[in-house]
């Protein structure tokens, strides 16, 4: 596949991911799939990630990925975004706070034959946990 063939499986992991589309964004997932996640010891397999992304979906049903810059070097896709939502429901143990939150983060993504493979995610998890009232922000 060309990098651009690569760049729309990733885009359309987001929009999927936007939608709520639980089913389709697990099409996209190779069934070896290995991510990983700030503060996650070990990568999350296909069975943890669809854990993550039903929770995360449950705190933010909202939720809006904006993508910011998207550039491809073989397999590999960096992306970067913005994400925008609101917390209605329990985030791994936070109780939802109401609040509107923003922050931006990088995924980089492996697609083999169509499918993410790989992928490793870095946000900005301080000003997550800020925003949702979880830990205190600084005067």
């Amino acid at each position: 596949m060309s990098t651009e063939d690569n760049k729309a499986v990733v885009r359309k992991y987001y929009e999927l991911l936007d939608a709520g589309d639980l089913d389709g964004i697990m099409g996209l997932f190779a069934d070896d799939i290995s991510w990983r996640f700030p503060g996650v010891p070990e990568p999350l397999d296909k069975e943890g990630l669809a854990g993550l992304i039903q929770g995360f979906g449950s705190a933010f049903p909202d939720m809006n990925h904006t993508i910011r810059l998207q550039f491809a070097e073989g397999n590999h896709v960096a992306t970067a975004i913005t994400f925008r939502g609101t917390q209605t429901g329990e985030m791994q143990g936070i109780p939802p706070s109401g609040n509107d939150v923003e922050f931006t983060g990088l995924n980089i993504h492996h697609v083999v034959n169509g499918k993410i493979a790989k992928a490793e995610t870095g946000f900005d998890m301080l000003s997550l946990l800020q925003q949702i009232d979880a830990i205190p922000t600084p005067e």
